[in-house]
């Protein structure tokens, strides 16, 4: 079996992930580098339905802990379906964003925290934004 060198940073990040996904750091690894082999030669993966009514499923990741939700396009409405707050309804991404941030983290302010960039696409693991 070969090894391979990160530095620190990079590291930290294969760890949170790791621990997000429940694998081992070597399945990110090999997930990520399988991931953009694959995207070489095959066509981008369908976005969700063009429907604004259609509601479309999301995800966050704040310390080690992944929140699902559904975003609602025509609305931009966000409803968080997991923990740390499920059933909440946000007006924006960027409420229900510093909600999750607070319910998770309590002494840190999420004042700052972008909901667009913070919920990805459970479809395709874009960033909401896409959908702006």
């Amino acid at each position: 079996m070969g090894t391979v060198e990160l530095d620190e940073a990079t590291h930290a990040m294969v760890r949170f992930a790791a621990r997000v996904f429940g694998v081992s750091e070597a399945e990110v690894i090999a997930r990520f580098v399988g991931e953009y082999a694959d995207r070489e030669s095959a066509p981008p993966p369908p976005r969700p339905a063009s429907d604004p009514w259609e509601p479309v499923p999301v995800y966050g990741a704040y310390d080690g802990t992944r929140v699902d939700g559904v975003y609602l396009p025509a609305t931009r409405r966000l409803t968080v379906t997991g923990d740390p707050l499920p059933g909440s309804r946000f007006k924006s991404p960027s409420g229900a964003a510093r909600a999750v941030v607070v319910a998770l983290n309590p002494g840190r302010s999420a004042a700052q925290t972008n909901g667009w960039r913070f919920w990805r696409l459970v479809a395709t693991d874009e960033r909401l934004e896409v959908l702006r």
